[in-house]
């Protein structure tokens, strides 16, 4: 193990994109196709690889294997401060028959490694692989007790990346503070990584309780704040605005989950989603421009919104606007679709909570 390897590994640590040439050059030097890390955590599809397994890892995510890898979870079991071979997870005939072998390393020309499950400070857990050609077989003890010369410094590093991403979310919502948001980092399952004091000021609308965990006071939008954080964030997600009603001690607001743009290589960030609030005074009336903004709606199922928070019927808004009965129907399924609203009287609360019911009524064109 040479000096210049665990100098690039703390490298790489600070600046993710130093990751794949990293793995590159020491699968060369120890007779393997490629190397790669990701999260353990089904829910962050990240990850990182060197060219030679590039692809495979792609498809590793794109198949869902984060949830059935059966050698991540093995490999963890053991406790093992250092890297693990195929043969001391798993039997012959598991590795003859085991799916994510069978569908995924052997239709790519590998089938045979090296791996190591590193804790990080979140909780979560990282995975380091190093994938042989399969034709070749198992790893050589020689070569596994290269690659745990390297475990330590590779644990250190996840450890130092992730101390790294806490400040860059702190700052984060310092930087929100100033513009009078409050505003909270979250993890994938919505636990707060870092909150401003607005948003702990913040708390008959949304309390940080027990592990961390955020909860929203009102049902509605605690309901559509869980909907969001069940599903993966990442590049596919676009988040969720809610709107949260009044209390007595608090006006209206509207809460904005945004997922963190982080690269696939940030494997050691914990950080999924911003929490933003808008508190709204008790007299703002946005109209249904807004409306469709919070809820991605087209302008024609913002008015069909507006117009039954405003206490229209379904057959008054299509006559008011020359429509068919059914299309305001299929109109208002787009609507509790997107909002997450399951009953007329529900949309019309939660909207009604940020004021929408005395705003004007918008010449919007379908």
């Amino acid at each position: 193990m040479s000096d210049d390897i665990v100098d690039r590994i703390y490298e790489a640590a600070v600046l993710p994109e130093l990751w794949p040439l990293l793995f590159h050059d020491v699968s060369k030097a120890h007779g393997f196709v490629g190397g790669a890390m990701f999260s353990a955590n089904p829910k962050f599809q990240r990850g990182v690889a060197s060219p030679g397994v590039e692809e495979a890892l792609a498809a590793f995510f794109a198949g869902g294997w984060q949830e059935r890898n059966s050698r991540a979870p093995r490999t963890a079991a053991k406790n093992y401060p250092g890297f693990v071979r195929d043969e001391d997870i798993l039997t012959e005939e598991e590795i003859a028959t085991d799916p994510m072998y069978v569908e995924l390393l052997r239709p790519f020309g590998l089938g045979y490694g090296a791996g190591s499950v590193v804790d990080c400070p979140s909780g979560d857990q990282v995975v380091f692989t190093f994938e042989r050609a399969g034709a070749l077989g198992s790893t050589p003890v020689e070569v596994l007790a290269q690659l745990d010369k390297l475990r330590p410094h590779l644990a250190r590093a996840s450890v130092f990346s992730a101390r790294l991403d806490l400040e860059r979310s702190r700052a984060q919502v310092e930087a929100l503070a100033e513009l009078g948001l409050p505003a909270a980092v979250l993890g994938p399952t919505g636990r707060a990584l870092a909150a401003n004091d607005l948003f702990e000021a913040f708390r008959d609308q949304a309390s940080i309780g027990a592990w961390n965990a955020v909860t929203l006071r009102d049902p509605a939008a605690q309901r559509l704040f869980l909907e969001a954080l069940g599903r993966p964030a990442g590049e596919g997600s676009s988040g969720r605005s809610m709107p949260v009603r009044a209390t007595a001690e608090a006006p209206p607001a509207v809460l904005h989950l945004l997922p963190v743009r982080r690269s696939a290589r940030d494997v050691f960030s914990q950080a999924a989603w911003l929490l933003v609030a808008t508190p709204l005074g008790r007299r703002s009336a946005p109209e249904a421009a807004i409306l469709a903004g919070l809820f991605d709606l087209t302008p024609a199922e913002a008015r069909v919104a507006h117009g039954l928070v405003r206490g229209d019927s379904v057959a008054e808004i299509a006559a008011k606007h020359g429509l068919a009965d059914s299309t305001v129907r299929n109109q208002l399924r787009a609507v509790f679709a997107k909002t997450g609203a399951s009953r007329q009287s529900e949309l019309v609360l939660m909207c009604g909570a940020v004021g929408l019911a005395g705003s004007p009524d918008p010449e919007m064109s379908a």
